[in-house]
């Protein structure tokens, strides 16, 4: 996975949990969340659900390219078709599978 340092696993604490660490400097929220959901999925990218039809693509860029960073406590978690999607400041992107409630 590019921007990616390491690829997606699941939580030791939680199997129905995928998580994925991206460096922001080298791929954007929106395309991580994307490709996170998309493996949690195990389908193509291009098969899933527009990312905008649940948010805006350009508004979670901007949100953490501007507050991005190892001491980042900015996150945001959302609903995105049956999954339950947090991406941190930091620069990691979680992906909760199943019945899920934010």
């Amino acid at each position: 996975m590019s921007g990616s340092d390491r690829r997606p696993d699941r939580t030791p604490d939680s199997p129905d949990t995928l998580h994925a660490e991206f460096d922001w400097s080298a791929v954007s929220p929106s395309v991580a969340v994307v490709q996170t959901v998309a493996i949690a999925a195990e389908q193509e990218a291009i098969e899933l659900s527009p990312l905008i039809e649940t948010l805006d693509p350009d508004a979670l860029d901007q949100l953490f390219g501007h507050s991005s960073g190892p001491d980042s406590a900015v996150s945001l978690s959302f609903q995105l078709g049956e999954y339950a999607v947090t991406v941190t400041g930091t620069g990691d992107v979680y992906v909760r599978t199943g019945s899920v409630h934010l």
